[in-house]
């Protein structure tokens, strides 16, 4: 699995909201709906937003529009700080790949192994577009997206290997979890040492980066 295990240069300066597509023409329209949409969704998730956002920000135009979707993006810039973030529709999936409903059930035969050209039968497009779009998900730090604040990383955890198979060979999945929460999932060829503390060293890595990048921001988020 994929991980990102450094500290973007400028912070991730992405805020995905869960807008509905039926709302999102006025949101992008309609200065006064979107101001009080970004309220509202800051109530109800503050978790989602930057920590300086209730200390004001401005709307701040739009990204280019899409050329795969056609769907273009607020920007806002925090008054604190003077960083700008594009809030991004929780509707499409990352990088405008498509809609999230448009592959939500392509997603869910791919649980049980369904190959990449068998689902393009069914669904259109090629065994490349959903190849690419599976492994995408797993670009994202699980310990930087999990937790949002490097002060909420817990101080005990619990690591242990889950045999598995890939491909036809016994494999182990070096798992940390801690607060009935996972934290790292990472695929161990073998039960060496050396396998072992690559796979567990992604968690170790990701949890790095999740505090040097607080230092560098000079925030540390909330809590999930």
């Amino acid at each position: 699995m994929t991980t990102v295990t450094h500290p973007p240069k400028k912070g991730y300066r992405t805020i995905r909201l869960p807008l509905a597509e039926s709302e999102y023409d006025r949101f992008l329209s309609d200065r006064s709906y979107a101001k009080a949409r970004l309220d509202e969704l800051y109530e109800d998730f503050p978790e989602l937003f930057p920590e300086a956002f209730p200390w004001g920000y401005a709307l701040y135009g739009f990204t280019e529009p899409s050329i795969k979707l056609d769907i273009c993006c607020r920007r806002i810039r925090l008054e604190q700080g003077q960083a700008v973030f594009t809030i991004v529709p929780a509707f499409v999936m990352p990088y405008m790949t498509g809609r999230t409903q448009e592959v939500d059930d392509a997603f869910f035969l791919m649980r049980f192994n369904v190959p990449c050209w068998a689902i393009a039968h069914v669904f259109g497009r090629d065994a490349m577009y959903w190849y690419r779009l599976e492994q995408s998900l797993g670009r994202l730090s699980i310990v930087g997206t999990t937790v949002k604040s490097h002060a909420c990383l817990p101080k005990d955890l619990v690591a242990d290997e889950k045999h598995s198979w890939l491909k036809g060979q016994r494999v182990y999945i070096a798992t940390t979890a801690a607060k009935d929460c996972i934290l790292g999932a990472s695929v161990a060829q073998s039960a060496s040492q050396k396998d072992l503390e690559k796979a567990y060293g992604v968690f170790a890595s990701e949890a790095r980066a999740l505090i040097v990048l607080a230092g560098k921001q000079g925030r540390c988020g909330l809590c999930s």
